[in-house]
Formats: structure tokens, sequence, C-alpha cells
């Protein structure tokens, strides 16, 4: 397997790593997000969040997103330690309202939540 890894860093100090694949018959795939393990195909529209590992989280997001009609195509989590620090890449069918990225961000546990557009 070959693995291209990329730092990005932003004004504001916070650096973010990112690796990248090719996989025979699966194409090019997103394997790690910073710490994180994660399978994601770098297209379309995701929605990347922090958040610490606990139970009803996922629950909680598919529930807000539902009630706004954002369809999930597809779903990543990566954590090290069960309870610690978590990710999830979500595929949505379409772009997410600023507002409904404000509301997962006042769930409960959740940290961050950044809508990404690959094309």
């Amino acid at each position: 397997m070959n693995l291209i890894t990329v730092t990005i860093q932003t004004s504001n100090g916070v650096d973010t790593q990112i690796a990248g694949t090719l996989l025979n018959g699966y194409g090019d795939r997103i394997v790690q997000i910073d710490k994180f393990p994660v399978d994601i195909a770098p297209e379309g529209h995701l929605i990347v969040i922090s958040h610490t590992d606990k139970p009803g989280i996922i629950g909680n997001v598919g529930t807000l997103l539902g009630r706004n009609d954002v369809n999930i195509a597809s779903m990543q989590v990566g954590r090290q330690v069960v309870g610690g620090e978590a990710i999830m890449v979500l595929t949505v069918d379409k772009a997410v309202p600023e507002q409904v990225l404000g509301e997962l961000t006042k769930l409960p546990e959740l940290k961050t939540a950044k809508e990404i557009v690959l094309g």
C-alpha cells in the first residue's frame, strides 16, 4: 500500500494531518485524519465531527440531520481509546446549512462540526 500524508496548517495555529492511499478495486481513500483511523472516499459533501466517544452520539447526530432533511450516505467513526476523543466523518447527499452545523455543535459531547466539499 502506498500512503501519502499531508499536514495542513491554518492561520490560527491548528494543524491537521490527513493520510490517503489508492486501494486496488476501491480507488482513492482517506485512511487517517490526525491520529484517527478512517476509511472514506474523498468526494462529495463530508461532515467532520470531533467528539467524545460516548453512547448515543451517533443516534443524536443522525436524528438531528434527519430532522433537517440531510441524508447520510456513509459514516466512519475513528477512535484510539474507548471513551476518549473520537472523530466521525459523514458523507451526505447535499450541502449542509450553516444553522444545522451550529445545532450539531450544541449536542452533548460534540466539540466541532465542519463541512468539507470535495470534487
